[in-house]
């Protein structure tokens, strides 16, 4: 290959002196870092749009997109009273402590 010609790493490299492989690390450390908090997945992507201006020159403009992994929240367990408002208290379900209490006041009478 004559040294004027790029291999794809060489493109890569040499794209505005190392900023796309600049900018395409700092995303890859973000995901890294969202992984490792998260335990869930990531991802990154490279797209190298090519295309011919009027002048017959090859244009690229690099897009480099990462989905970093979101924390999830969970669910959360209520019921409804009887009022239509949400309680984390099953309203037909009795409360042991209050059996406990009802017990020792039979039991002191």
């Amino acid at each position: 290959m004559p040294k004027d010609e790029l291999n794809f790493l060489e493109f890569l490299q040499g794209f505005r002196r190392g900023e796309l492989l600049r900018e395409a690390d700092d995303r890859l450390s973000e995901v890294l870092a969202a992984i490792q908090e998260t335990g869930n997945s990531g991802e990154i992507t490279l797209k190298l749009p090519l295309k011919v201006n009027k002048a017959g020159q090859i244009e690229c403009t690099p897009q480099i997109t990462a989905k970093k992994p979101k924390r999830e929240l969970g669910a959360g367990i209520y019921f409804l009273n009887d009022d239509a408002r949400l309680t984390r208290r099953d309203p037909n379900q009795q409360d042991w402590l209050d059996d406990i209490e009802a017990r020792r006041d039979r039991a002191a009478e």
